[in-house]
């Protein structure tokens, strides 16, 4: 038996920003999922575990091998989990619920969605080869309820809170949690300010080393419409792809997506029993993967900043596209086992503000392709004009100084009296006499005698004591 679990997002979402919020803008945004809901015998309960393709094709036993991601909490911001099912059990802690509305756990319309996440990231099994194993077994779900699954009654009412997604971060981070996962998103008018509730709480959560993971959207065959949360900047957006490492025709392609992740018939736990699980599609599921590989990377290097986690994301994906990334697949496939090698590494650096929401050296990130503009010739570096700046204003400095120190000295020597006139050459205390001649050679032409000599018939007589220095004239 089967049934619609989930319907295309982008088809329904309803607007969370904006100063007058009507009655219809309920929720903050969808669920990115397409799944249906499988019913199983309790003898055939554990085909879920065959059915899950992703394990090998991340390698996830070499993964787990190096970290399971104990001791890390994933913010799971979604629809509500069940704590009582049988893979999860003592995975989960329950947070506040800003969505709000009549239903109740166990009731439809409540932890569909998210409980399928919870299972991707965190599912820990029965035993053996039984039940659903998420790629990072070890790992903690803190359940934030911000939205409704898409089969709730009361889908277009108000939701509890005005801005349930940034409230839901703000606790997460408040709440000790060091990863945040989103498989949500939406295309609303405004959305893409640089200042919006969600915008700011996810700067906080990075300004506090919180990594934020968020779906890339499924909009590729509807319009292609930019979905966020996932394009906010400093966010590790996720596409998704197929068994055979393809693009996932629904996958929205932009200059947001970082990294890809396995997204196409997928199982995870369904909310209403053990004896079911869901099968389905979406960047949903690629999201909670990926979420999951980052609580692998914080377990192994807890002190990693998210712009690390990021770039090493980035850097050790397999399957790159040509050129080392495009629109569909970011930067590649994700490759846990890589990159927890890289985590360990790698030295963790400090992250502040204004790095932590900076693109990465790559260029693809936050609002398009970042851009550095030159503010002089191309082939005159920054460093150059700052080195040629530094001598500029140097010189600069050395001229002033030195015209200010020799027109005070000409004004301090102008103001002493005029040198006295001696009838003798001035003869100094120290150094060598000076000899004046006894017969002095006779000259062609007659000179004008200065008026400190001594007239022709005078002897010279040198004086016992030589005089005090006479003051020095003023310069020509």
């Amino acid at each position: 038996m089967t049934r619609s679990a989930l319907e295309q997002p982008h088809a329904r979402t309803v607007s969370a920003r904006g100063a007058r919020r009507l009655s219809a803008a309920v929720a903050a945004l969808g669920c990115l999922a397409t799944y249906t809901l499988v019913t199983a015998t309790p003898a055939h309960a554990d085909d879920i575990r065959d059915k899950e393709w992703p394990l090998a094709f991340l390698n996830a036993s070499a993964a787990n091998r190096i970290s399971s991601g104990s001791g890390v909490t994933v913010a799971l911001l979604d629809s509500g989990a069940m704590t009582s099912r049988a893979d999860l059990t003592g995975q989960i802690t329950t947070g506040p619920d800003y969505a709000g509305g009549v239903e109740r756990p166990g009731q439809t319309g409540w932890g569909e969605h998210g409980t399928c996440m919870a299972s991707i990231i965190a599912g820990h099994g029965r035993g053996g080869p039984n039940g659903m194993l998420g790629i990072a077994p070890g790992a903690h779900v803190l359940s934030v309820r911000v939205i409704r699954d898409d089969d709730a009654p009361d889908i277009n009412q108000p939701t509890k809170s005005a801005t349930p997604i940034s409230d839901g971060i703000r606790y997460a981070v408040d709440h000790g949690a060091q990863v945040i996962s989103m498989s949500l998103g939406g295309s609303d008018v405004g959305a893409d300010a640089d200042s919006t509730p969600e915008a700011d709480a996810i700067r906080y959560a990075l300004d506090h080393n919180v990594v934020v993971v968020a779906a890339a959207g499924n909009s590729a065959d509807k319009g292609n419409s930019i979905q966020f949360p996932g394009a906010e900047r400093g966010v590790i957006s996720v596409a998704a792809v197929d068994s055979a490492g393809r693009h996932a025709a629904f996958s929205t392609t932009s200059w947001d997506v970082s990294v890809a992740a396995p997204g196409v018939n997928l199982p995870c736990d369904a909310a209403a029993s053990d004896d079911e699980y869901l099968l389905g599609d979406g960047t949903s599921q690629a999201t909670a993967y990926v979420a999951g590989i980052v609580a692998l990377l914080k377990a192994e290097n807890h002190a990693l900043s998210p712009a690390q986690i990021r770039d090493i994301l980035e850097a050790t994906a397999r399957d790159k596209p040509a050129g080392g990334r495009d629109d569909r697949l970011g930067f590649g496939i994700v490759d846990p086992v890589a990159a927890l090698r890289a985590a360990t590494a790698t030295k963790a650096s400090a992250e502040t503000p204004t790095a932590a929401n900076a693109g990465p050296t790559s260029g693809h990130f936050g609002y398009g392709q970042a851009a550095v503009v030159s503010e002089a010739a191309p082939s005159f570096g920054a460093l150059p004009r700052a080195i040629v700046g530094g001598v500029v204003l140097l010189a600069a400095a050395g001229a002033i100084s030195f015209v200010i120190l020799r027109r005070a000295r000409r004004e301090a020597l102008t103001a002493l009296p005029p040198a006295p006139a001696y009838p003798q050459p001035y003869l100094p205390q120290y150094g060598i006499i000076p000899v004046t001649p006894q017969h002095p050679q006779p000259q062609t032409q007659p000179q004008a005698q200065p008026q400190y000599a001594p007239p022709p018939q005078a002897q010279y007589q040198p004086p016992q004591q030589p005089p005090a220095d006479p003051p020095l004239a003023p310069p020509d």
